[in-house]
């Protein structure tokens, strides 16, 4: 039995990229969804983010073309399997059924998404690059640098999560983006471990974050086998994303992130292997929709991006 036949959920549509009529054509592309907030330090509610993401983009009110004119629908065979079953009074077992069907999707050899979710499933994504033998460098963008070594007694929770990944065997090290809510022996870590840091105030003076996104990657590229992206919502400012568990104010805008991550993406060479996640949605604390509609903007936009991948 595959480790992936722990789902939940079987979605009919993902802004028109799953299709019932593919007949023999394999999918180029799988997400997976983790509704997990069990180490949710503040605002729980991340557990249902995947399935309310799911459910506003098999709605009719979204194109699936990106601004660059690029029909995803065209080029994406989209697998989504469902959610990987969590056991909400065991965090431990969680992140190992994460690991587990995680490994399955690296095996793969697609790119793939997984939808928290609080940053505590990055942990499991983590520990499977583990299990594979596979070296990752974790591009982690993040309002807080999550270096805690133990939070509430749990060394698991979402605030421990690059802590609990720098001690992995194949941490190839980490970049880090966005962070603005931090101690400072948390930074001095981050410099022993040779992490790479860049505060929202250093993202907030570029002239141009396409550019510097697609700067530090090609910096980056030949130096890593396998990157995972790791997207914090909370890297936003709460006008523009009030639908997270931890708000820091004084983030990017929406705007921001997504050129930041359009550079990132166009400067991932073909063929460089990559997965990323997108965590801490809580749909629970989102006024209006205006996170989601956002996180479904980023998707199209950089999945518009990600044509040379599939």
């Amino acid at each position: 039995m595959s480790n992936l036949d722990f789902i939940s959920h079987q979605p009919q549509s993902f802004c028109g990229l799953i299709k019932h009529d593919w007949k023999d054509e394999i999918p180029n592309y799988n997400l997976i969804g983790v509704p997990l907030d069990i180490s949710s330090s503040y605002r729980p509610g991340a557990r249902f983010g995947p399935d309310s993401l799911r459910r506003i983009l098999q709605s009719e009110n979204f194109e699936c073309v990106s601004e660059k004119g690029i029909d995803l629908t065209r080029y994406f065979r989209l697998k989504d399997w469902g959610n990987i079953g969590i056991i909400n009074t065991d965090i431990g077992k969680s992140l190992r059924r994460v690991s587990e069907g995680v490994t399955d999707l690296i095996s793969f050899q697609k790119p793939f998404l997984i939808m928290g979710g609080d940053h505590s499933i990055t942990i499991g994504v983590g520990k499977a690059f583990e299990n594979k033998n596979i070296p990752v460098h974790i591009i982690y963008i993040d309002g807080h640098l999550d270096l805690y070594d133990e939070v509430n007694e749990s060394r698991l929770s979402h605030a421990c999560s690059l802590k609990r990944l720098s001690e992995l065997q194949t941490f190839d090290g980490a970049t880090i983006l966005g962070y603005r809510d931090f101690l400072s022996e948390q930074v001095e870590y981050a410099k022993q471990k040779d992490m790479l840091l860049y505060s929202t105030s250093y993202l907030q003076h570029q002239a141009n974050l396409f550019d510097f996104g697609t700067s530090l990657i090609q910096k980056l590229a030949s130096k890593h086998q396998y990157f995972h992206i790791s997207i914090d919502l909370d890297v936003l400012d709460p006008s523009f994303a009030p639908g997270v568990g931890n708000p820091v104010a004084c983030g990017l805008t929406s705007r921001d992130l997504v050129t930041l991550l359009l550079g990132i993406f166009n400067a991932l060479p073909p063929g460089k292997n990559f997965s990323w996640d997108i965590v801490e949605y809580n749909p629970l604390f989102d006024t209006a929709d205006i996170t989601a509609f956002f996180v479904i903007k980023l998707l199209i936009e950089l999945l518009g991006e990600q044509i040379k991948f599939v």
